[in-house]
């Protein structure tokens, strides 16, 4: 029975409040580690899902944390980033929404807690998919890859994130 290899850690982080994002910045690298690849910032304007409780405007990035993470850990992940949301929230509405997964060398896997027939339960309320896969050098979307996973600026952050783990300096 084999162990697979760690994983780079990564988390999209939703927001609206510049400084809002910077709280939870800290309070993911106090729980993850040092930060050592960011993306682009870019709006997050893919669907009004949110809208309702963050507001419009709302802007996304993609964090990647320089610690490998062994992949058994995303519930605890995704539990923390869920600790935090609710730590930073104002009258029961978020101010972030953060949402961690991690790379291979032939997946970008997302953690999340909304039922859906092609997630697996992991436990504690978190499924985990498949969201990208790799083939002839880029991230594949699948059929029900969210649409700012499939973009080039999340191209670009998931392909450098793959060369740092390859132990590869982008």
């Amino acid at each position: 029975m084999g162990v697979p290899s760690p994983a780079k850690l990564f988390v999209a982080a939703m927001f609206r409040e510049e400084r809002a994002l910077e709280r939870a910045i800290g309070e993911l690298e106090a729980a993850f580690g040092t930060i050592d690849l960011k993306s682009e910032t870019f709006e997050f304007n893919f669907t009004r899902y949110y809208e309702a409780e963050f507001g419009s405007h709302l802007k996304k990035l993609f964090l990647g944390f320089e610690e490998l993470v062994e992949r058994d850990k995303l519930v605890e992940m995704k539990l923390k980033c869920l600790e935090i949301e609710r730590a930073l929230s104002v009258e029961q509405k978020r101010r972030v929404n953060l949402d961690p997964g991690y790379v291979t060398l032939g997946s970008v896997v997302l953690s999340t807690t909304k039922e859906r027939a092609h997630r697996i339960y992991l436990g504690s309320g978190v499924f985990a998919e498949i969201t990208l896969i790799y083939v002839k050098g880029r991230y594949q979307p699948l059929p029900w890859s969210y649409a700012d996973y499939c973009t080039e600026i999340a191209q670009k952050f998931f392909l450098a994130a793959r060369d740092k783990l390859r132990g590869i300096s982008p």
